[in-house]
């Protein structure tokens, strides 16, 4: 019976450790492997395949995990389990790290791609009705830049100074169309748009809605406060100056992954 249980015990034991290191990044600095986490997305697996190439090239192998949640990849990174994360702009990652209490880093920067209201019932901001609805993300770090565009168009008026970061709805101090407010869930915003009068979608959503940005009633450009919206790569503080940060950084910021950026997203800068 001791002899049966001691065997259970250890192939219990071999089960989770495998489980667990299907996230693990392969231990300490002078591991070879670099996990790392991504949306899974036709745009965003083609950069995956790309940055598997150029790390390959610096001696090292990059192990994407594709994910659909906005939620673990943060969480994952802070607990070691995986060793970068890349799907966030840095608003999001500053204010997460205030919500649920980790400490992810931003080793870099990537790219940067302005993004804008849309519309499949109306073909000018002028004609939202009175009343109208509009989709803006739920989470803080997003709430604003919705809010920021109706402004810039005159349907709202905010609050003196509240930067874009911080505006919610609660900071709207005119509101001359009565518009309704619908808060969605930032990988819902593509699906959500047809219910709505107007909605804020993401570049990368909008592309994959097969919405064109040329068609969007309003669009972010560069006069606008939009440099938090920098797409990062996020990393465990204790990595920010490991060798294979590096080696993801000169993956990333490399001419093929520019040119596969350009050819999805138009309007796109790189601050590098």
């Amino acid at each position: 019976m001791k002899k049966n249980l001691l065997f259970l015990i250890i192939i219990s034991f071999l089960l989770i450790t495998t489980g667990c290191s299907a996230l693990t990044s392969g231990g300490g600095s002078s591991s070879k492997e670099i996990s790392l986490l991504l949306m899974d997305t036709e745009i965003t697996k083609e950069i995956g395949k790309v940055l598997e190439e150029e790390v390959a090239k610096q001696g090292y192998k990059l192990k994407p995990i594709y994910m659909n949640d906005v939620i673990q990849p943060d969480k994952i990174v802070d607990s070691k389990e995986a060793y970068a994360n890349f799907f966030q702009h840095s608003a999001y990652l500053n204010q997460f790290n205030k919500d649920h209490g980790t400490n992810v880093v931003a080793a870099f920067q990537v790219y940067l791609v302005p993004s804008g209201l849309y519309s499949t019932k109306h073909k000018s901001i002028d004609e939202i009705p009175v009343g109208g609805t509009v989709s803006i993300p739920v989470d803080p770090a997003n709430n604003g830049r919705a809010l920021f565009l109706l402004q810039k168009k005159g349907l709202l008026k905010l609050k003196e100074g509240v930067d874009v970061v911080h505006a919610s709805i609660k900071d709207i101090i005119s509101n001359p169309k009565n518009l309704k407010f619908k808060e969605v869930d930032q990988q819902m915003l593509g699906r959500a748009i047809k219910d709505v009068d107007v909605g804020f979608i993401f570049s990368s959503q909008a592309a994959v809605s097969g919405l064109n940005p040329k068609n969007a009633l309003v669009m972010e450009d560069q006069n606008d406060e939009i440099k938090p919206y920098t797409m990062v790569v996020g990393v465990h503080p204790d990595n920010k100056k490991d060798g294979r940060t590096e080696v993801l950084r000169k993956a990333f910021q490399n001419k093929r992954i520019k040119e596969v950026l350009e050819k999805s997203y138009p309007t796109v800068t790189f601050p590098w």
